[in-house]
């Protein structure tokens, strides 16, 4: 079968559509996919220069690809009936399966979702690994929060980043958020409103023209969403007994328990780090926590039925065809530069 992989470390430029072999069904719960659409998301392209070679198995060639929509061709002894050859799925596969930007993918049970109706497989192939992050962390902070995040005021910048644009949506329209506050460039804060929907952001800072820092109140927020790793930069713009969750920057707690294969010295490293951060914020009176992502069959579901009731819609920038080299490796370096993209890379496979 042919996958998006590179044969050695580093930037897009060393991607390959490479001929590997196609993957078998070895355990009772696992489910073949046929794929029809991939999407690539900023870890896919920092694991792929080695950056995480001594946190997780990264064995060469490296394949590319977390998220995958397609459908079922066979499946393990225990896959039930909702799942059987025929359905169309979509996953945020798990670690040992990560190479989802290939003709097919292996993925299981508890990781694995029949795909939402109202949805192409490019459109849903959007949704997993951005969105489970999104509703996991809107989930947390819905449970730690006193009264949760109803009529909350939230700040998530990045608005129209794949987090981001989840985040929002699911904020205003789910967890019932009174203020949405985000961060935009000017040509972005102009397509807001037709991409999320005009009710999903209250006040948009143009990140190009002002400081996100000056322009929103001090002690004003109560949730801050930490998509870009300026946490430490934002606790006066906290309220006392707010909450700061944060997906980016050097991970601690939960995060270094599924990175098994971490030295003791950088996991001890990463503890004291983390433990600073959490005392500089309780100076603050403000919460302070990385939270991962976990694959998740029932967290998919319920962003499926959000989709279909019309509570959350995909973006997607860029769509290339896998046979297209030169457009799929220009859709990587776009997420890679971290620069000038809107919603999600998405790759469509041959059909």
């Amino acid at each position: 079968m042919r996958s998006l992989a590179t044969q050695k470390f580093g930037k897009p430029e060393n991607y390959e559509i490479l001929d590997l072999p196609q993957p078998e069904i070895t355990r009772p719960d696992e489910i073949l996919i046929k794929v029809y659409a991939s999407s690539i998301n900023p870890v896919d392209v920092k694991l792929a220069t080695g950056m995480g070679k001594n946190l997780l198995p990264c064995p060469l060639p490296f394949k590319l690809g977390y998220d995958v929509s397609g459908t079922v061709v066979a499946v393990g002894k225990d896959v039930p009936s909702t799942l059987q050859p025929g359905t169309e799925v979509y996953s945020r596969v798990k670690e040992e399966y990560r190479g989802t930007a290939s003709e097919f993918a292996i993925s299981t049970v508890d990781a694995t979702s029949p795909k939402p109706k109202s949805l192409t497989h490019i459109e849903a192939a959007s949704i997993p690994l951005a969105s489970l992050t999104a509703l996991q962390v809107l989930d947390r902070a819905d449970k730690q929060l006193v009264g949760g995040l109803k009529g909350k005021t939230v700040f998530i910048p990045a608005g129209l980043s794949g987090v981001g644009s989840t985040a929002i949506q699911l904020a205003k329209r789910v967890f019932q958020a009174g203020q949405v506050i985000t961060t935009l460039s000017t040509s972005k804060i102009a397509q807001a409103d037709g991409l999320l929907g005009a009710d999903a952001i209250d006040v948009a800072i143009d990140y190009t023209k002002d400081n996100y820092a000056t322009k929103i109140e001090a002690g004003s927020l109560d949730f801050m969403f930490d998509i870009t790793n300026q946490s430490m930069g934002s606790l006066h713009l906290m309220k006392k007994g707010g909450l700061i969750l944060t997906i980016a920057g050097a991970p601690f707690g939960e995060m270094l328990k599924v990175m098994t294969s971490l030295p003791t010295v950088v996991r001890y490293g990463l503890t004291a780090f983390g433990s600073w951060r959490q005392f500089r914020a309780g100076r603050y009176n403000v919460g302070f926590d990385y939270i991962p992502m976990h694959p998740s069959a029932e967290d998919l579901a319920r962003l499926g039925q959000w989709v279909d009731q019309g509570k959350l819609r995909t973006v997607v920038g860029r769509v290339a065809k896998l046979r297209d080299v030169d457009a799929v490796l220009q859709g990587c370096q776009e997420v890679f530069s971290g620069k000038g993209g809107i919603g999600k890379f998405v790759i469509e496979m041959e059909q």
